[in-house]
């Protein structure tokens, strides 16, 4: 009866076809029939059954094709997966970008990698990410509770599991979706196989080969009751984006003398400013324009290495022990050049002309001359910048777990540790100016006499005069800007305990058939730090500076002691630039030559600022209990999780009082207390939230090849850390200030940014109903209809914020301040998301084939509130329109190719200067080919980007004129070998 049992359990959970059902039925069976004798005789039982047995095993793009759908079939939930094309083959070099192939998965890229995903038109921090049932801590730098998929190598990933919709087994966490990696377990495997992989790649923007390996071994004794498994990567990549940009912040001018913001509000204390006007005498009224155009290229060059050690042990056939460590570790080292050109000279000694878009009201170009009244002036830019980083990140995860299955349950127990730390172990940023201004010259010179900008629909243009570098190298203009030069940086370590037990009863009580409950409890904790590192003269008294009241300050730094190089010293010109935006001349800063010139001749002094912090506790307590049920044709589950989060938020505020600039008398730049004051002030605040997430999925087998689903469930998702914990930086300019710095219409009063310690929880209930035709092996086409209504999703906003000030002495009285602009994030309420998807697979005899998946997504413009306080109005963030994928395939004995196509509609990223941000659609082609040399040994070559895609951004969706940004991080090539065993 035991066997019975089990073989009906079985065909409700695990079959794929009548012949599949047969098949691995006979085999759970057998393998509990050897349960009831005693462990010794089943061990050889199970022996002399493997030595008799022939092994059929199918690789390759079909069979995996053909597995994700056998996946998706059997789900009692709504589920898309993706399974390895053979031993350490995953479909793409990296798992988003798998991912992405998903109806309803849009990612996002870093350096043209995929690094994070979003699903359903919802943000990524709402997509939840495990690798094999637990989180893993990826924190670089600033942290995040989105995945970080450029950490984690591909090759260790046998499958991935996409979840729409939720069971209340499943961690909370995923308002979007779940996804759920799975690595390969050595028992799984046959002894001693494994894979090794060598691959070269090529990028257009680097114009630089570069070496990756990937190593798989897997070894189990002859019964099958113990293997240890033990994979390693490493990787080299120089990646280089190039993005045109133009600040976000766009003013417009009228004639009355009075700018105003993008949403036609009044900006206070404008000192004076007026319409513009140029060299001619035209003006410009009620004109938008940016406040900056740039170009910049990032440079950065990355060494990825990951380890994977993972041991199972079956000491009998009802208990299984098992333990897994999982080590990634990214080291970067970045460099970024910028040309920018700012509105500091928008007046006719310098504008000589303003072009515009057809309705008259946008600014697409501007053109400048330092001579434009009839004599020479400090024109300054280009203003000529860049940074310089060196940071390491880790992910360290270690597991045990313990599975005992006795005659009418299974009981699983995990506990687990994960942390993560990363931020730079250098960071510098430098600023030069094109004028001499700051060098105590009599004679103004600008190493370049013109500049220029213009945006056209989807690209940045900059034109500078084509002598600057020339000049600069010559010594002609290039103003050290000191105050614009620092070396601060961002650290980060996050670290979860996780403990876990489940267990399941199989019961037969009518339709249910199984009782699954567990409890699961985690402890994070999350330190974010801000330090800088000062280079002093080797002289300096540092225990005479640790004791002064004031400390070592930035004013005893190499910048602000005629330490800065020269820029005639460090100028090159950066060449190569393929994409993103266009610049006849890019001068920029030699990081290493200009490291080396600080470092011979100054000592660094690193200080983390114990002032300027934030962290964040969480104690996380959850519970579930699960009933999987099945009648007839029918199968499912229903279940409810609470879930209860205690949070404790710190951060310490930053209050800077920005008093005098440069000295009236002497032209110096003030320093020390006379130039700026700051306070901090801690603020600790703590928060319980209690949510009940009931769900229920329900599958229909209406035939042998139909199957409906439905699927309804409340889910839940914690705000992102950042959003949380931020500190509050607020900054006041006084009128001294603001008069010295009026060329660069810095404005006097209060001005800021923070995180919002009230922020709610994100909440949804969602509905789905779909329908699965499975007509052929390897092939199916299906319809899938979604609605979400969502509350408290959080929008990054730029509002005026008022605030009780309780004063400075002798700087601000008390009272109520206006704080503007202030960025910050709300939470809004009642969006909607609602959409569906369609998908087609299928395969040709003669090894072709292909896969196809559609998906439309509305939403609606829901209420943005902060503190209660209505502040507009925004769709969802990380929503898109639509998104399409199609891949085609031949699959051959010696050769396979497959070209793929993904499209992404109209993407929101959020609100800005009262404006949604919106991405332009993008689409990208990717081509993988592999000639097979035996059974073993393959050629492998691959194409990311082949259509030399770009991202452009955009603020608002009225017009094509305000363009936020154009960026392309290349085409992409490998070449490799693949030996499997």
């Amino acid at each position: 009866m035991e066997s019975l049992s089990k073989m009906i359990n079985c065909l409700r959970h695990y079959s794929l076809s009548k012949v599949y059902k047969s098949l691995f039925c006979v085999s759970v069976v057998t393998a509990s029939s050897f349960s009831l004798a005693d462990d010794a005789a089943s061990q050889n039982a199970k022996t002399q059954l493997k030595k008799n047995m022939e092994v059929i095993e199918v690789r390759g793009i079909r069979s995996s094709m053909a597995e994700n759908l056998d996946v998706k079939r059997m789900s009692g939930s709504v589920v898309d997966a993706i399974t390895a094309e053979d031993i350490g083959k995953f479909p793409d070099k990296n798992v988003a970008d798998s991912l992405q192939r998903v109806p309803g998965v849009v990612i996002e890229r870093d350096g043209g990698e995929g690094s994070s995903v979003s699903i359903r038109g919802l943000s990524s921090e709402l997509t939840f990410t495990q690798l094999n049932g637990n989180f893993i801590a990826s924190s670089a730098g600033e942290p995040a509770r989105s995945f970080d998929y450029t950490l984690l190598p591909s090759a260790m990933i046998e499958s991935v599991e996409v979840y729409k919709s939720p069971e209340a087994r499943l961690d909370e966490g995923g308002v979007g979706g779940t996804v759920l990696m799975h690595s390969r377990k050595p028992l799984s495997m046959e002894a001693n196989s494994g894979v090794f992989n060598v691959e070269s790649t090529y990028a257009d923007v680097t114009k630089e080969y570069e070496p990756q390996f990937n190593g798989l071994y897997s070894w189990k004794n002859d019964d099958d009751t113990f293997g240890v498994l033990v994979g390693y990567t490493y990787q080299e990549r120089t990646n280089r984006t190039l993005t045109g940009s133009t600040d976000a912040n766009v003013w417009r001018y009228t004639g009355g003398g009075q700018p105003t913001d993008v949403n036609g509000n009044a900006v206070d204390n404008n000192n004076g400013w007026d319409t513009i006007s140029d060299a001619s005498g035209n003006r410009y009224d009620g004109v938008w324009f940016p406040q900056v155009v740039r170009g910049s290229v990032l440079n950065e060059k990355r060494e990825r290495e990951g380890i994977q050690f993972s041991t199972q042990w079956r000491p009998t056939n009802r208990l299984e022990l098992g333990f897994n460590y999982f080590g990634f570790t990214l080291g970067q080292d970045r460099t970024e050049s910028v040309i920018d050109i700012p509105e500091w000279s928008l007046n006719p000694d310098f504008l000589t002309a303003v072009n515009l878009d057809e309705t008259g009201t946008i600014a697409t170009g501007m053109q400048y001359n330092a001579s434009a009244s009839g004599v020479e002036n400090d024109m300054q830019f280009p203003w000529m910048r860049g940074s310089y980083v060196r940071e390491e990140s880790t992910s360290d995860t270690i597991d045990f777990n313990l599975t005992y299955e006795g005659d009418s349950f299974k009981a699983r127990f995990v506990i687990g540790n994960t942390q993560s730390e990363g931020g730079p172990e250098e960071s510098w940023e430098a600023a030069y100016k094109s004028s001499n201004a700051g060098e105590n010259q009599a004679v103004i010179q600008n190493a370049s006499q013109s500049a220029a900008w213009s945006l056209n629909e989807n690209n940045v243009s900059l034109s500078i005069d084509p002598n600057t570098l020339a000049n600069l190298q010559s010594g002609l203009g290039g103003g050290r800007d000191a105050g614009s030069s620092n070396s601060s940086f961002v650290r980060s370590e996050l670290e979860e305990d996780y403990y876990q037990a489940d267990i399941d009863f199989y019961v037969d009580w009518g339709f249910l058939k199984t009782i699954r409950t567990g409890a699961k409890y985690r402890h994070a904790n999350l330190h974010r730090e801000t330090g800088n590192t000062f280079f002093l003269d080797p002289n300096f008294d540092i225990a005479a500076g640790e004791a002064s009241e004031q400390g070592i300050t930035q004013f005893d730094s190499y910048q602000w002691n005629g330490g800065m190089p020269l820029a005639e010293d460090v100028f090159i010109n950066q060449t190569n630039i393929v994409g993103g935006f266009n610049i006849n001349q890019m001068p920029s800063i030699d990081w290493d030559k200009y490291r080396s010139l600080v470092t011979d001749n100054y000592m660094p002094y690193t200080r983390i600022e114990d002032n300027f912090v934030y962290d964040i506790e969480e104690k996380i307590s959850a519970f579930y209990i699960q009933g999987d049920f099945e009648f007839s044709e029918v199968r499912g589950n229903l279940g409810v999780r609470v879930v209860q989060t205690k949070t404790l938020t710190s951060s310490t505020d930053l209050y800077t009082y920005q008093l005098d600039h440069t000295n009236d008398e002497t032209g110096e730049p003030v320093t020390g207390d006379a130039r700026f004051v700051e306070d901090y002030q801690l603020v600790t605040q703590k928060n319980t939230d209690t949510q009940i997430l009931p769900s229920f999925n329900i599958a229909w087998d209406a035939t042998d090849d139909l199957v409906i689903r439905g699927a309804i469930a409340k889910v839940m998702a914690r705000p992102n850390y950042s959003d949380l914990g931020s500190q509050q930086r607020i900054t006041f300019v006084s009128n001294e200030w603001a008069d010295d710095r009026a060329a660069f219409n810095e404005l006097a009063g209060f001005s800021g940014s923070g995180g919002n310690k009230n922020l709610k929880p994100f909440e949804s209930v969602q509905a789905d109903l779909s329908i699965e035709y499975y007509y052929d092996e390897g092939s199916a086409l299906g319809l899938a209809l979604f609605h979400k209504k969502v509350d408290n999703f959080v929008v990054p906003l730029v509002i005026d914020a008022q605030q009780d000030f309780a004063g400075k002495e002798n700087i601000v009285e008390s009272g109520i301040i206006t704080v503007a602009p202030y960025s910050t994030v709300g939470n809004g309420t009642d969006a909607v998301s609602k959409g569906a998807e369609v998908f087609i697979q299928h395969a040709f005899a003669g090894g072709f084939g292909f896969y196809a998946n559609y998906t439309y997504n509305k939403t609606n413009k829901a209420d943005v509130s902060v503190n209660g306080e209505e502040f507009g109005q925004s769709p969802l963030i990380g929503s898109a329109k639509y998104q399409y994928n199609t891949s085609a395939y031949y699959e051959g004995e010696y050769f396979t190719l497959r070209a793929s196509y993904n499209k992404r509609g109209e993407t929101v990223l959020g609100l800005n200067s009262g404006l949604n941000v919106y991405q332009d659609p993008y689409e990208q082609v990717d081509v993988n080919a592999a000639i097979n040399i035996s059974d073993s040994l393959s050629l492998t070559a691959s194409v990311i980007n082949l259509t030399k895609s770009e991202t452009v951004t955009r603020l608002g969706n009225d017009t094509d004129a305000r363009l936020l940004s154009s960026s392309y991080s290349g085409r992409r090539y490998y070449a490799g070998i693949n030996y499997s065993f």
